[in-house]
């Protein structure tokens, strides 16, 4: 498809321009899509400023939705017209993971907008075997948002959830909303979420927690937290912010034989990591990015209304307005997302 199209392109440590660029040309196992939205992370933030060891010029924008236009000739499972949610991850096929049945851990890994480029244009090439089609159940604007949601997803199918068990939850930001949906959906008998934000409480009340418990001070409340009491901690502590404290305390808090979950890396490292308690509480530790395997189950819960990811969207705008926000590092709030149509 011959043509120019608009695209946010990293040029450099702290410069993001909005350009037009030609239609990218696809390969026989790929297909081209009409972007429809795009998200934005704050792992885009730190690209822009330069925080990863990625060589500049190329398109970012990993969290993409759109519309099949064109397709490979090798293509058969897709077609013209197909709404699809791009699996960012490309791994490589031939590596010793890759060979395993572990892609997600790919020797040569790359993602479509975190080190080549992705969604943040007019249109995207990508393999076909990384476009899932979408049910009509599933709007564009809960399919911009999905791939954020389907590693939690991933990290607690990993962590093996089992129906009755209770949960912490550290954190109120976006992940920490999808696990505590993720968390309810899988049969968790009790959740609970040590959170800051005022204005994040009923959302957390909406999708499941069934008590919230301020961070200032949650020390005092956990100790007399039913699970602490009766349990002796929580099966599962999902750590959703990252911090030095959060991951003494997810430690702190979770049960002889428990897990957790580490998701959230504020910290690039943690000061005074508590091993010899792991150790002797035989606890189990998790972490998690892409998990491929789980795309077709999450997205059936979706569908199903099981895990809900509009409330989760909280302003939409055009990729002028995306270039200000970003290059202010203005992420404040929820999801904001990137709209693409004319």
């Amino acid at each position: 498809m011959a043509g120019m199209m608009r695209a946010l392109i990293w040029e450099g440590d702290g410069i993001l321009a909005l350009r037009e660029v030609p239609i990218p040309e696809i390969h026989p196992t790929e297909v081209l899509v009409r972007v429809s939205y795009t998200g934005v992370c704050a792992t885009d933030v730190e690209i822009i400023k330069g925080k990863f060891p990625y060589s500049p010029p190329y398109i970012l924008g990993h969290e993409i939705t759109g519309k099949v236009i064109e397709t490979g000739g090798n293509v058969k499972e897709l077609k013209e017209g197909d709404r699809v949610v791009i699996d960012p991850g490309v791994p490589c096929g031939e590596c010793f993971f890759c060979k395993a049945s572990q892609p997600e851990f790919c020797a040569n890994y790359c993602e479509l907008g975190i080190n080549e480029n992705g969604g943040w244009a007019d249109y995207v090439r990508v393999p076909a075997k990384s476009a899932h089609k979408i049910p009509a159940e599933m709007s564009d604007v809960s399919a911009a948002i999905f791939e954020p949601m389907a590693c939690p997803f991933g990290a607690v199918d990993n962590a093996g959830l089992l129906p009755g068990e209770h949960v912490l939850i550290y954190g109120d930001g976006p992940a920490a909303l999808y696990y505590t949906q993720i968390a309810k959906m899988m049969g968790a008998g009790r959740i609970c979420v040590v959170y800051k934000l005022p204005e994040r409480a009923e959302l957390l009340q909406r999708f499941g927690a069934d008590d919230l418990i301020p961070f200032d001070g949650q020390a005092a409340a956990l100790k007399e937290h039913p699970s602490i009491r009766d349990r002796g901690g929580f099966q599962l502590v999902i750590d959703a912010v990252g911090l030095s404290d959060t991951v003494k305390d997810a430690v702190r808090y979770a049960s002889t034989g428990g897990r957790i979950i580490l998701y959230g890396f504020n910290d690039s490292h943690t000061d005074h990591f508590p091993h010899r308690e792991i150790i002797f509480k035989g606890i189990r530790i998790f972490g998690r990015t892409n998990s491929p395997a789980v795309w077709s189950r999450a997205i059936e819960c979706v569908a199903r209304n099981q895990i809900e990811l509009n409330p989760l969207v909280e302003r939409v705008v055009s990729p002028e307005e995306a270039k200000e926000i970003l290059l202010a590092g203005n992420l404040t709030g929820l999801k904001t997302i990137i709209s693409w149509a004319d």
